[in-house]
């Protein structure tokens, strides 16, 4: 991998810090600033274990852009980000980066976690009870 290439610890110190705020709380602007960002590093370093997460920011980057955000999905799409995130970094990448590798990954699943609950939350009755159309309320 050339050196421009190189995901450094710097590159990780400014995601860490999007999502320190939690995504939900980022503007729209920013996170797909961001993602893009990331997705094209990734995809340019070449590496066939990198794809996956580039192939899924390209997901992510998509569903914040869409007219009406679909939480849920993006929560999961979040989660799952950040398992793949944690792997990348167990997998022989320098001490430094692996750290931030491992934070940035929990980051990602506890707000991919929040998405949904947030979603989940959305849909339910005041009430608090969840109303299925087929079976009335459950």
């Amino acid at each position: 991998m050339a050196e421009e290439e190189r995901i450094t610890v710097g590159d990780l110190s400014g995601v860490l810090e999007l999502f320190r705020g939690r995504v939900y709380r980022a503007s729209v602007e920013k996170a797909i600033e961001e993602v893009e960002g990331w997705r094209r590093k990734l995809e340019a370093t070449g590496d066939p274990g990198l794809a996956p997460i580039a192939e899924n920011l390209g997901e992510l980057r998509t569903l914040l852009a869409a007219e009406h955000l679909d939480a849920e999905a993006v929560g999961w799409l979040l989660s799952e980000l950040g398992e793949q995130t944690v792997r990348v970094g167990g997998s022989g990448v320098p001490e430094a980066v692996d750290e931030r590798l491992q934070r940035l990954g929990g980051l990602l699943d506890a707000d991919g976690r929040m998405m949904r609950m947030l979603a989940d939350r959305k849909d339910r009755p005041s009430g608090g009870e969840r109303v299925s159309p087929d079976r009335g309320s459950g």
